[in-house]
């Protein structure tokens, strides 16, 4: 029998790679004898503080000291090497995937899987990931379906932000930072810990970047900047108040696609793009020649540097964004004696404008290529905003008495402020045409509660059960010809029920075995179509078994766990044509569509080891059997290729095998500490849209890795850090038309900082 391989290795080989950071933070200690052990660090994962080794989840934690050392700006930057998750780019940011589970749609039109928490409140806007990370405590990311305490869009998992609060303990405190890169990256950040008594302390931070884009055309740059201010109150023993402001703003031409391979010959799209001249009454001679029409661009996208990944074609000429964001919340824990009550009200509101094209780019119906944005309406400008608010209240056990419990009241109002949506296009007979989504208030109501009994000393089990209602609401309208064409409403209400049943047993000392069985809930909607087509919403049904290990007094972490997962109306998105309503002109839709029962089922295993002083060891591998249920997908008119029906297919962004492997050894010199480290993610190859007829829409296997170099003295620190060795582009996402969005190329960063 044929053996698996991984990159040329065997799998068993691999297999002794095991895991990256799912089990612990990074950070060491010395014991007696000078050696290194490994620190361990407090989560929340629990909605009550627990370290990760005694967490019955498989969790891991990135420290904001680790971002820092790591050069890592962004959320998503930290995410990419997290064991089991897969960032993936879309026009309005980005998307996380956990062991396979995540949206590759359009996040105005369908909830994201992962639930996106900064300091405990939800985040519903995929803009987010890709926003700054500065004056991070620790980045939380919980794999497996979290609905009992977070709710809906936590079918897939959790990652939580959590950002450092002011500290009454430190005197004046704090940190600078400065960074110089690569196309001309310019970076600072800072923050500073003032203690005004004993009973108040306020936190400022902020952060200002700047970089040119990796594509030559300018794209994928960064212009952005961010204040936080955190006021902490703690005006008896028993009650602490934290308050935070915090302002993000954002600019620059944004992402862009970049040309697929093998476009030449190929783009015989259907009209009016494509063809000179067009005319539909016409069947034969010009522009037709035996009936074979004559191609407007018969060498495909031509870039300007032919072959490099960076480079883009005249044609698509980038558009811009604006972003900008406001979030003002509390926490609010009052230590009631057996019990703390927690209230954590929240604000927040966000304004996103997108002007782009990443199919057709300046080409017009025609006239052809204009090389601009200016009066070109294939570039559609997307401006949305909401609004969130919300408030969860909670009631968490003290102390260790047998009985643990976390009881609480949640309710959210998201408002999109009247935002509406315009979508321009034609119809495929050549009349222009406008949909108008007009997105109107929604809001969820939930109680839940979590409780752990201990019925024996080293045998506990858990019960957790959430209620939910959600609403939202919608109404569309359509031109056709500047002409009004129908209008629709749409409301929807939607009930759930998650549930979590679990047993830990404790095998030793430190070690803890776990198995639990849970349910995860996403909301279904409607497609931007006319008129509109309802989506189901998802379920998510999980079993996993899992096992944690810290050994040889804290100079190894060893977890594992297999998981399996019945996933039921798994939403995806595909174009289509169709009729506008009932009227004989059609047009291609992005239509939203439900598979048919799907599992997804897989293992993960991690190891962290402090073999020496100041040495340590990190690597991973998780492995994905993600296969797709019946998911029909009709002929996309861009290609022709029938239907297909994905059944038996590998669901996008799930490769079979993934894993990091990393090393850090410091050296003490000159009375401080020199710092070297290597860290690599591999990767099978997996789709990244459920299209997988489209060109390019396979990634191949890869490795990519990271470097750096650190020198730390009296609160002093000079760095240097390189990504992507290789600098090999990955695609994370692919469109029609030959185009796709791409990773950064090779980086370098210079960083000096000084803590006081």
């Amino acid at each position: 029998m044929a053996r698996s391989t991984f990159f040329g290795v065997s799998v068993g080989a691999v297999a002794v790679m095991l895991a990256t950071l799912p089990g612990a933070a990074f950070g060491q200690a010395t014991d007696e004898e000078g050696n290194g052990r490994i620190n361990e660090i407090i989560v929340t994962a629990q909605k009550r503080e627990q370290t990760i080794q005694d967490t019955p989840l498989s969790v891991s934690a990135v420290s904001g000291d680790e971002i820092q050392r790591k050069a890592q700006g962004s959320l998503d930057a930290v995410l990419k090497n997290v064991a089991g998750v897969e960032v993936q780019g879309l026009a309005q940011g980005a998307q996380i995937y956990i062991r396979g589970v995540g949206s590759s749609i359009d996040p105005t039109f369908a909830d994201p899987a992962i639930a996106l928490m900064v300091d405990g409140a939800y985040n519903g806007r995929t803009e987010s990931v890709q926003s700054a990370s500065y004056d991070i405590s620790r980045v939380e990311v919980l794999r497996g379906p979290q609905g009992t305490l977070y709710g809906r869009n936590a079918s897939g998992g959790i990652v939580n932000v959590i950002t450092r609060d002011p500290s009454l303990t430190e005197s004046l405190s704090g940190y600078w930072t400065a960074q110089f890169g690569n196309y001309d990256h310019v970076r600072g950040e800072g923050a500073i810990n003032v203690p005004v008594s004993d009973a108040v302390a306020l936190r400022v931070a902020g952060y200002r970047e700047k970089r040119d884009g990796f594509v030559d055309d300018g794209s994928y740059d960064s212009d952005s900047w961010g204040l936080r201010g955190k006021l902490l109150l703690e005006p008896t023993d028993w009650l602490r108040i934290v308050l935070k402001g915090d302002v993000y703003r954002a600019r620059g031409k944004g992402a862009n696609t970049v040309p697929v391979a093998g476009s030449a010959g190929n783009l015989t799209f259907p009209p009016p793009y494509f063809f000179t001249n067009f005319d539909p009454s016409i069947t034969d001679g010009p522009p037709f020649t035996g009936g074979v029409p004559i191609q407007r661009f018969p060498n495909g996208w031509v870039q300007a540097d032919p072959g490099n990944a960076w480079s883009n074609d005249a044609e698509h000429v980038p558009g811009y964004i604006r972003r900008k964001a406001e979030t003002f919340s509390a926490q609010i824990d009052a230590d009631l004696g057996p019990a703390t009550l927690t209230l954590l009200p929240s604000y927040s509101r966000s304004a996103n404008t997108l002007v782009s094209s990443f199919l057709f780019g300046s080409v017009l119906p025609f006239v052809g290529p204009t090389y601009t944005i200016e009066g070109n309406d294939n570039y559609s400008d997307q401006t949305t905003g909401a609004t969130y608010k919300s408030i969860e209240v909670r009631l968490a056990s003290n102390g260790k008495g047998p009985l643990q419990y976390v009881l609480g009241f949640y309710y959210l109002k998201s408002d999109p402020n009247d935002y509406v949506l315009e979508t321009t296009g034609a119809t495929n007979d050549g009349q222009a045409y406008t949909l108008s989504n007009t997105f109107q208030p929604g809001d969820t109501i939930a109680g839940f509660g979590q409780v752990t009994y201990a019925l024996t000393d080293a045998l506990r089990v858990t019960g957790g059960l959430r209620v939910s209602q959600d609403k939202i609401a919608q109404g569309y309208s359509i031109a056709i010809g500047g002409t009004d064409a129908g209008t629709y409403d749409f409301a929807q209400k939607q009930s759930s029920t998650q549930y979590k049943l679990g047993v830990e047993y404790d095998l030793a000392e430190k070690s803890l075995l776990y198995a639990h069985y849970s349910t995860g809930f996403k909301q279904g909607g409607i497609s931007p179509t006319f008129p509109p087509i309802a989506f189901k919403p998802e379920t998510l049904k999980a079993i996993e078994i899992g096992v944690k290990n810290t050994l040889f007094d804290d100079h190894l972490l060893f977890n594992a766990a297999v998981f399996h997962y019945d996933y039921k109306n798994y939403q995806f998105g595909v174009f289509q044509e169709l009729n506008i309503a009932d009227r004989a002109e059609t047009a291609n839709f992005s239509v939203i569509r439900n598979a048919g029962p799907t599992t997804i089922k897989g293992a993960e295993a991690s190891v962290e080891l402090a073999p020496w002083k100041n040495g340590r060891f990190t690597a991973s591998v998780t492995y994905l059997d993600a296969k797709y249920g019946d998911a029909l997908l009709p002929n996309n008119p861009f290609v022709n290729q029938g239907e297909v029906n994905l059944k038996g297919a590998q669901i996008q962004n799930s490769p079979d095998w993934s894993g990091n492997i990393g090393l850090e050894q410091g050296i003490e010199i000159g009375g401080g500490m020199l710092t070297l480290g290597v860290n690599s993610h591999l990767s099978t190859g997996y789709y990244v849209t459920p299209e997988q007829y489209l060109p390019g829409a396979y990634q191949k296997g890869y490795t990519r890795t990271d470097a750096s170099v650190r020198y730390e003295i009296d609160g002093f620190t000079i760095s240097a850090n390189v990504k992507n060795i290789e600098d090999k582009a990955q695609t994370t996402y692919v469109f029609p038309a030959y185009r796709r969005f791409i990773t950064a190329p090779r980086t370098a960063v210079l960083s000096v900082g000084y803590r006081f």
